[in-house]
């Protein structure tokens, strides 16, 4: 589909967008080039009109665990951020796919909820953390959902196919999810409390403040920021991005370019394999072309 035709169903439906968009501005490395279109769906039937055309697409929420290329992206972009409803439904959240986790987590938490405190201070949406299959501290958010609804089908947990960091949702980017429900255990809100302030305690205390996208690269068998720093690779740096000091699983951009962060990352997987024999792969997903 040419991306006149495209806009001229938006048009006809009234979708919001926006051309040539500057997509540092909508991912926390702050860095990117231009998108040829971004849309803003704000209900089930906005995000399947934006889907059923022969553009690549992808979606995206807030932008903590992608990096764009400097080049941009001639794709759809698909951004949740105006599909963020939350409901309580007795023990059962439902919550749409551009509310921020935090919020849902914020939410359980009012209505003495308990399952969700891990994900004290990610910086996700619901989409994002439940395509990824989010998690810290040996939990995830697989662990407490019911059901999955996208602008192709709804999904029982199983359906998911969920594992680490991973799920059927990030296979297809022509398949968003609309809606996510979470089922939680009823507790005293005191206990909630504590909970979420250990692990914000517990957050604070091992990763390092700036622009980052959190952890790299999966700790799959291994745990990435030891075998990095094993590497002597804690503070080394490329133009702007740089090995953090604190914690070696996070990269920290101060520059505003994504290929030096690209390039970072190619060399820290080299040297680690180099090293101890061993293939890191990223956790983080990019977004349009990158030079090897």
């Amino acid at each position: 589909m040419h991306i006149k035709d495209y806009i001229a169903i938006l048009d006809g439906l009234s979708i919001e967008y926006l051309r040539e968009v500057d997509l540092s501005k909508y991912c926390t490395y702050g860095t990117g080039g231009k998108g040829k279109i971004m849309v803003f769906p704000k209900s089930f039937e906005e995000l399947k009109a934006c889907l059923d055309c022969d553009m690549p697409a992808v979606a995206i929420g807030f932008g903590s665990n992608l990096l764009f290329s400097d080049y941009g992206y001639d794709g759809v972009i698909v951004n949740t951020s105006k599909i963020n409803k939350i409901e309580i439904r007795g023990s059962l959240i439902v919550a749409q796919s551009g509310a921020m986790l935090s919020k849902v987590s914020e939410t359980a938490e009012y209505n003495c909820l308990s399952g969700l405190e891990f994900t004290e201070g990610i910086p996700a949406t619901v989409g994002g953390a439940v395509c990824m299959n989010a998690g810290c501290f040996s939990k995830s958010v697989s662990e407490y959902v019911s059901y999955v609804v996208t602008n192709k089908a709804v999904y029982n947990n199983a359906s998911c196919n969920f594992s680490y960091r991973s799920s059927i949702f990030d296979k297809n980017n022509n398949e968003v999810i609309y809606s996510v429900g979470f089922v939680l255990k009823p507790s005293e809100i005191d206990i909630i409390e504590s909970k979420k302030e250990r692990f914000k305690k517990l957050r604070k205390s091992s990763q390092p403040h700036g622009k980052s996208c959190g952890s790299v690269f999966l700790n799959d068998g291994y745990f990435a920021g030891k075998v990095i720093d094993v590497a002597g690779l804690k503070g080394y740096a490329i133009g702007g991005a740089k090995v953090s000091e604190k914690h070696a699983n996070f990269i920290i951009n101060t520059g505003k370019s994504s290929n030096d962060i690209y390039k970072l990352i190619k060399y820290v997987k080299n040297k680690v394999y180099e090293t101890q024999n061993i293939k890191l792969k990223e956790e983080l997903r990019y977004v349009g072309r990158f030079d090897d």
